[in-house]
C-alpha cells in the first residue's frame, strides 16, 4: 500500500515554527510596517507590539473593543495609551500592514501534503469557494450587502487551496455583493499548467472554461457542476433532450453514464458530460428547494428544462477519461466539501463573523488577523499530518480539522510564543502541540457514508492502476 504522507521528520511543527519566527520577528515586522507607511517614527506602539496586541485581541475576545485593547496594552505590555490615540492608529495603513504580514505567512507554506501517487497527472488540485456574512452598517460604503435585508453591509471571503499540498493559493476579502462568477472572470489567469480546478455552480462561466481549455501556453483542467440554464448540444448540433436521456437510463437501469457534448449557444465548448441519476426522494427535495429559491428571487415557477435536469447530478470536465475516469470525477467532487468544513471552523471556532460595530479600518484589520490566525493553525495541522507515518496502511487516518482548530485555540498562548516569542523552549512547545494533535484528533468515519479518508484511499488506489 502506498504511503499517503510526505514523510518529513517528526519535528514538522518545529520546522514550520522556525520559518514563522523569521516572518514574525521584530525586525521583519518593523520592515513591513515601514514599507506600507504604518510606522513612520519611533513611538510607544511599535509594530511588533501592535501585532501582538491584535493577535491577543482576536484570540481572547470576539468584540475587539478599544477599551479591551487599551487595558491589554497596559496589563501585558506596560504601555499606557488613550482610546482615541489607539483609535487613530487604525487606518488604511494598519490594514496594509496586517495584510502584508498575512501575505508573508501564506507565502511560507509546506508543500506535498499527500503522496505523489495522488492523481500524479495534475500539478495542483485547486478547490475554491467563498463564505459570506453580514457586517455592521459602518462598513456599508465599501462592503455592500449581499441581500436579504438583514444588514446594509456584508463581506465575502474568496478562498482557494491546493488539495494535494494543503497550500493556500488565494485569499481575498471583497464586498458581499460581488458574486462568485465575477471573481471567476477576474481571477481566471491565476492558474498554472497542469492544474485541476474544482468549483461549484456559483463560479460557472463558459467564457472562463473556454480560456482554460483553449490556451496554447498552458493546459488547465476543470470539474464543474452544470447549471440549468446552459444549452447542451450533441455531436450533430441538436439540443440534448434530458427527458429522453432520463427515460433511456431509467428503462435500461443505468445509474451513470457520460456523453461527449458541446455547451453554450455561442461558445459551443466541447466537454465530457457526466450524468448520474438521483433517487426520487432527492429529486423531489431538489424541486422544492429550487422552487423556493426561484420564487424568492422573483423568477416564479421552475422551467420544465430545470425540472428535467433535477433528475441528474451533472458534471462537465475537459479532462479525458484516460487521466480522469467517471468514478474519479464523482469522488473528487465530494472532496470539495472540505472547503465548506474549513469555513465552518472559521466561523464556529474563530468567530470571523462576530466582530461588533466599529469603524471600517479597525474591523478589516482585526478580520485579517483572524484569518492569519486560521492560516497559521491550518499549517500546524498540516505539518502534523505530514509528519505522521502510518504503520498500518489498510486504513488511512486523517487529522480532524475541526477538532484540531478547537484545541489550537485553547493553546493560543503556546502557539503565539512558539511563533514570535523569545522563549528558548519553543522546540518543546512544538513537540507538545505535535503530541496533542496526534492523539485523539482523528477524523471519524460515519456509518453508511464514505468520508474523506476512504475517498482519498480510493483515489490513490485508482491512480496506481
Amino acid at each position: 500500500m502506498t504511503r499517503i504522507y510526505g514523510g518529513i521528520p517528526n519535528e514538522g511543527i518545529f520546522l514550520y515554527a522556525e520559518k514563522m519566527r523569521d516572518v514574525l520577528s521584530r525586525p521583519h515586522l518593523h520592515e513591513l510596517a515601514v514599507s506600507c507607511g504604518f510606522c513612520k517614527r519611533n513611538g510607544k506602539l511599535k509594530p511588533e507590539v501592535f501585532f501582538a496586541l491584535l493577535f491577543y485581541t482576536v484570540s481572547h475576545t470576539e468584540e475587539g473593543s478599544l477599551s479591551y485593547m487599551v487595558s491589554l496594552l497596559k496589563s501585558e505590555f506596560g504601555i499606557c495609551i488613550k482610546k482615541q490615540s489607539l483609535h487613530e492608529r487604525f487606518t488604511d495603513r494598519s490594514v496594509s500592514f496586517v495584510k502584508s504580514v498575512l501575505a508573508e505567512v501564506i507565502n511560507e507554506q509546506f508543500c506535498n501534503l499527500y503522496s505523489k501517487e495522488f492523481l500524479p497527472e495534475y500539478a495542483r488540485i485547486l478547490i475554491k469557494d467563498s463564505t459570506k456574512f453580514f457586517t455592521p452598517s459602518t462598513l456599508s460604503d465599501n462592503y455592500k450587502s449581499c441581500g436579504n435585508g438583514r444588514s446594509k453591509s456584508s463581506i465575502s471571503i474568496q478562498y482557494e487551496f491546493d488539495l494535494k499540498s494543503g497550500s493556500v493559493t488565494y485569499l481575498e476579502i471583497t464586498s458581499g455583493n460581488r458574486n462568485d462568477r465575477t471573481d471567476a472572470e477576474a481571477t481566471c489567469e491565476n492558474t498554472e499548467n497542469g492544474d485541476l480546478i474544482i468549483r461549484d455552480m456559483g463560479y460557472f462561466c463558459t467564457s472562463v472554461l473556454k480560456k482554460w481549455s483553449c490556451t496554447d501556453a498552458k493546459k488547465v483542467f476543470y470539474i464543474s457542476r452544470l447549471d440549468c440554464n446552459t444549452n447542451v448540444y450533441d455531436s450533430n448540433g441538436e439540443r440534448v433532450c434530458f427527458q429522453k436521456v432520463y427515460k433511456s437510463m431509467r428503462d435500461g437501469k443505468i445509474i451513470e453514464m457520460e456523453m461527449q457534448v458541446f455547451i453554450g449557444e455561442q461558445t459551443r465548448l466541447p466537454v465530457r458530460l457526466l450524468l448520474r441519476l438521483v433517487p426520487d426522494e432527492v429529486y423531489e427535495k431538489r424541486i422544492v428547494e429550487k422552487t423556493k429559491k426561484s420564487k424568492g428571487q422573483g423568477r416564479g415557477q421552475l422551467t420544465n428544462e430545470t425540472k428535467r435536469r433535477c433528475r441528474f447530478t451533472l458534471f462537465i470536465t475537459n479532462a479525458d477519461e484516460a487521466t480522469l475516469s467517471t468514478s474519479q470525477v464523482f469522488l473528487l467532487y465530494k472532496l470539495r466539501w472540505q472547503i465548506e468544513l474549513q469555513f465552518k471552523g472559521w466561523k464556529s471556532v474563530f468567530k470571523i463573523d462576530t466582530l461588533h460595530r466599529m469603524k471600517e479600518h479597525r474591523y478589516i484589520t482585526l478580520l485579517y488577523v483572524k484569518l492569519m490566525q486560521v492560516m497559521l493553525n491550518m499549517q500546524i495541522i498540516y505539518s502534523v499530518q505530514r509528519s505522521i507515518i502510518q504503520k498500518d496502511y489498510k486504513k488511512i487516518k486523517i487529522i480532524s480539522v475541526n477538532k484540531s482548530l478547537k484545541t489550537l485555540k485553547r493553546l493560543f498562548y503556546k502557539t503565539f510564543i512558539m511563533f514570535c516569542g523569545v522563549s528558548r523552549k519553543f522546540k518543546e512547545i512544538a513537540q507538545h502541540i505535535h503530541n496533542v494533535l496526534s492523539e485523539d484528533h482523528w477524523l471519524e468515519s460515519k456509518n453508511k457514508k464514505i468520508c474523506f479518508p476512504e475517498i482519498l484511499q480510493l483515489l490513490i488506489c485508482i491512480s496506481e492502476k
